[in-house]
C-alpha cells in the first residue's frame, strides 16, 4: 500500500483535499490537524501545517515521526507568476526559498520527483484541468501587491509562488521521501490582493489589518472577489487529487 502525505497550510486548503477521503480519523499534530484515511489502495495523510515555512517544516517533521510516507505533496493555493487563469494547476519541477528583500538566498534548490511530476501532469490532463509545469519559489511573507509579484517573477523565472513548498521539500529530503508540488492558482501575477494580508497572519497585527480595511472601503469587494477565486481554486484541487490518488492506487 502506498502512503501519501498531502500537506496544506490553511483550513480552506485542508478541507479541499480532505473531502476526497470518506473513511478515516482525525488527530492533532502540534497546532494543526491531521486526517488519516484511505482511497483505493492508498493510505492518505492530509495535514494542515499553518501558514509559512517554519510552521510547514515543523509540521512535516512531526508527521514523518508518526507516519512512514512514500510521497510528500505540497498542495493548496498559489500565486501564479506566469500568465494563468484562476483555478489552473501549477506542478513544480523544483523549488527554492527567496529572501524577504527579494535578493537571491543561500538556500539550495530542491528537485521534485520526476516520476511524480509526470504523474501529476497526466492526472491533471485526464481530469480536464489546465496545467503548467516549472519552477516554484517560496517566500517568507505574502507578496500582495502586483509590483512585488512581477518583480519576483522577473527575478526567479518561476511559475508559482507560495509560502511552504521549499520548507516541505527540505523536510522531505531529510527523511529521504520523494517530493512533489501541485498548487491551484488563487491569484494572478497581474493583480494585487485587497490589502496587505500579512497583517492578518499574527494576532498582534490584526488591528492594523482592520484599520487598513477601514481606510480602503473598496477592499470589501476585493475580499469577495478573492473568496470566489479561492473557492474555484479549491474545487480544482479536489478534482485533481481524486484523479491523482486513484492513479497512484
Amino acid at each position: 500500500m502506498k502512503r501519501v502525505g498531502i500537506f496544506t497550510a490553511t483550513r480552506w486548503e485542508y478541507a479541499a483535499v480532505r473531502r476526497i477521503l470518506t473513511d478515516g480519523h482525525t488527530h492533532r499534530h502540534g497546532a494543526g490537524h491531521c486526517f488519516v484515511g484511505r482511497r483505493g489502495r492508498c493510505e492518505v495523510v492530509v495535514a494542515q501545517t499553518g501558514v509559512g515555512p517554519e510552521k510547514a517544516a515543523a509540521a512535516c517533521r512531526e508527521v514523518l515521526r508518526e507516519h512512514r510516507l512514500d510521497l510528500i505533496v505540497s498542495a493548496g493555493l498559489a500565486c501564479a507568476l506566469v500568465p494563468a487563469q484562476i483555478g489552473d494547476l501549477l506542478v513544480g519541477t523544483n523549488v527554492r526559498m527567496e529572501a524577504d528583500d527579494h535578493e537571491a538566498s543561500e538556500h539550495v534548490t530542491r528537485l521534485c520527483a520526476g516520476e511524480m511530476v509526470t504523474a501529476a501532469m497526466r492526472a491533471a490532463e485526464q481530469a480536464g484541468l489546465p496545467v503548467q509545469t516549472g519552477s516554484f519559489v517560496t517566500a517568507p511573507r505574502i507578496l500582495w501587491h502586483q509590483a512585488e509579484k512581477q518583480a519576483m517573477a522577473e527575478m526567479t523565472g518561476a511559475i508559482g509562488l507560495d509560502m511552504e513548498s521549499a520548507a516541505l521539500a527540505e523536510a522531505a529530503a531529510e527523511g529521504n521521501v520523494p517530493f512533489a508540488i501541485v498548487r491551484s492558482v488563487s491569484d494572478r501575477v497581474d493583480e494585487s490582493l485587497p490589502v496587505d494580508l500579512n497583517l492578518f497572519l499574527h494576532p498582534a497585527d490584526w488591528l492594523k489589518g482592520l484599520a487598513a480595511c477601514v481606510a480602503a472601503p473598496s477592499c470589501v469587494g476585493g475580499f469577495l472577489r478573492l473568496r470566489a477565486q479561492m473557492r474555484t481554486a479549491s474545487d480544482r484541487m479536489s478534482r485533481f487529487f481524486e484523479r491523482f490518488v486513484d492513479d497512484l492506487s
